[in-house]
C-alpha cells in the first residue's frame, strides 16, 4: 500500500509531492504513474478566474491512502469521485466515515479548509477524480451571496451535522467521460476539458444551493469565535496520550467552561471528549495501518496502561479490534 500525507497549498504542489514520493518526473502538470502502484495518471488544469484543478484517471495495482490534514490558508475543494471495482472504499471527513465494500461508489462534495480529509482504495480500484480549488472569494461571487460569514458559519454547521454529499448523477458522469476522455479529433482540448469541468462545477453548485435555501443556520458565530474554538482543538489535540481538562481549555479561551462545550459542540458536533476520544482512535487506526507498529506500542503511544481498554475503545469507534488492522494488511 502506497500512502500519501500533505495540508494542501496548491494541486500542482500536491502532484509534485506525489511524484518525488514515488520517484517519477512531474512533466507539464502530470504525473504518470509507475506500475508496481497503479496503471493511469493525474494532471493539474488550469481554468478560467484562476481556479486550479485536478484530473486523475488511475487503476490501482497497490492499495492507496490519501491523508489531507486541515490548512491554515482559507479555501473550498470541490472534489468529484467514481470508484468501481472497489473491493474496499473508506472517507472520513473528519469524525464522519462512509465505508463501502464490494460497491461501485460515486460522490459529488465540497470540502473546507476547517476538515481533514481521509481516503483509501483498494487494489483493484479504478479511481476517477476531479478536483477543484476554490477560493473563498470565487465561492461568495458564485453563490451571489452578499454576507461571506453566513455562508462559511452555514458549511461549519453542514460540516457538524453531516456530510454534504451529492451522487454522481446521469449528466455529471457523461461530463466526467467527457473530462477523462475527451475527443482525438477536437479543436483545442485544453479548452473543451476546462468548459467541461465548469459544467460539471455549476451541476453540483445548483444542487447545493438549493439545499442551502432550505438548510436552516443552526449556529450564530462570528469569526473570532470560529477560529478561537479551532485554537481550542488544536490545544485538545496537541497530545493524544492525555487531554487537558475543561478548565485548563475554558482559561484559554478565556470564557466559561459551559459557554467552551457550547461553542466547541456547535462548531465540531460532538462534546470536547467525545470528539478526543474519536480522533485518539483515528490516530491510532493511522498508527496501525503503517504496518510497523504493534498494538501495544499503539495503545502505550495513545496513553492506554491497559491494553484490554485500549482495544475495547477501539473496537467501540470501529466496530473492530486493533488486531483486525494489523491481519487485514497482509489481504491487502
Amino acid at each position: 500500500m502506497i500512502r500519501f500525507e500533505y495540508t494542501l497549498t496548491s494541486l500542482h504542489d500536491l502532484l509534485d509531492l506525489m511524484a518525488r514520493q514515488m520517484n517519477v518526473p512531474f512533466i507539464d502538470g502530470k504525473v504518470d504513474f509507475p506500475a508496481p502502484v497503479a496503471k493511469g495518471y493525474m494532471r493539474v488544469v488550469q481554468l478560467p478566474n484562476g481556479l486550479e484543478a485536478v484530473i486523475g484517471n488511475l487503476k490501482l495495482v497497490s492499495g492507496m491512502q490519501l491523508e489531507r490534514t486541515r490548512a491554515n490558508k482559507e479555501f473550498y475543494v470541490f472534489a468529484c469521485d467514481i470508484a468501481t471495482h472497489a473491493r474496499h472504499y473508506i472517507m472520513d471527513v473528519d469524525e464522519e466515515r462512509v465505508e463501502e465494500k464490494g460497491n461501485n461508489i460515486s460522490a459529488m462534495y465540497l470540502l473546507s479548509f476547517l476538515s481533514d480529509l481521509g481516503q483509501f482504495a483498494s487494489a483493484g480500484t479504478h479511481f476517477q477524480t476531479i478536483r477543484v480549488v476554490i477560493s473563498r472569494d470565487w465561492l461568495a461571487k458564485y453563490l451571489k451571496i452578499e454576507v461571506l460569514d453566513d455562508v462559511l458559519q452555514r458549511y461549519l454547521s453542514l460540516k457538524a451535522s453531516s456530510i454534504h454529499v451529492k451522487e454522481v448523477d446521469f449528466e455529471a458522469r457523461q461530463l466526467i467521460q467527457e473530462i477523462l476522455y475527451p475527443a482525438e479529433d477536437s479543436l483545442m482540448v485544453n479548452t473543451y476539458i476546462q468548459n467541461r469541468i465548469m459544467m460539471l462545477i455549476e451541476n453540483f453548485f445548483s444542487w447545493m444551493y438549493q439545499q442551502m435555501s432550505v438548510t436552516e443556520l443552526k449556529i450564530r458565530m462570528n469569526r473570532e469565535e470560529i477560529e478561537q474554538m479551532l485554537k481550542i482543538e488544536e490545544l485538545l489535540l496537541a497530545d493524544m496520550a492525555k487531554a487537558p481538562t475543561i478548565i485548563q481549555l475554558a482559561r484559554e479561551a478565556a470564557m466559561s467552561p459551559s459557554k467552551l462545550k457550547k461553542q466547541f459542540k456547535d462548531v465540531f458536533g460532538q462534546p470536547i471528549y467525545e470528539y478526543y476520544q474519536k480522533k485518539r482512535m483515528q490516530k491510532a487506526r493511522e498508527l496501525l495501518q503503517e504496518g510497523n507498529r504493534s498494538v501495544k506500542s499503539v495503545g502505550i503511544e495513545m496513553g492506554f496502561a491497559n491494553l484490554s481498554n485500549f482495544s475495547l475503545a477501539f473496537r467501540k469507534e470501529f466496530g473492530e479490534l486493533p488486531s483486525d488492522v494489523i491481519k487485514s494488511l497482509s489481504l491487502t
